[in-house]
């Protein structure tokens, strides 16, 4: 299957930590809503990570599907103002070899600051994309805040 290996480096790290997971096989998909159908779940229950550039750094930042990024609360929490910004394609292509381009998971690969959205951190699940577009992993929240050593903040537009 194409997205056997670039799933490894998420199963790898979760392994690990000891996460009980479920590797969930769906339809390829290109965005997270979309991805959230082809595994019959509402939009809340899945997470996107999004890539941001910081003065630090990259920083994963994981909200759900149904959400978008609110730069402003970011920036707040990670700090850098107009120099934290989401990491473009070419750039993402290059940090990200591993994965498949727009299914970086939350950890895996290089070691970053990852920062989870306070809405998916009270679920008693979430799915995340697993590191491929026909790939999802669903794990309880807690387990991936310990995992990615993971900041829980409210970054989301309100």
């Amino acid at each position: 299957m194409p997205g056997t290996m670039k799933v490894a480096p998420l199963i790898d790290v979760l392994d690990r930590e000891g996460v009980a997971y479920e590797l969930l096989e769906h339809a390829r998909t290109e965005r997270a809503v979309a991805e959230a159908e082809a595994l019959g779940l509402p939009p809340h229950e899945v997470a996107k990570t999004l890539v941001v550039a910081t003065p630090e750094g990259n920083a994963r930042v994981v909200l759900p599907a149904s959400e978008r990024l609110d730069m402003h609360k970011l920036r707040d929490v990670v700090g850098g103002g107009k120099e934290t910004r989401l990491l473009a394609e070419e750039d993402l292509v290059r940090a990200y070899p591993e994965f498949e381009l727009g299914a970086v998971p939350p950890v895996g690969g290089p070691r970053e600051r990852v920062i989870l959205d306070r809405r998916l951190a009270t679920r008693d699940t979430l799915v995340i994309e697993a590191g491929a577009h026909d790939r999802s992993v669903r794990l309880r929240p807690q387990a991936l805040i310990v995992a990615a050593g993971a900041l829980v903040e409210d970054v989301c537009c309100d």
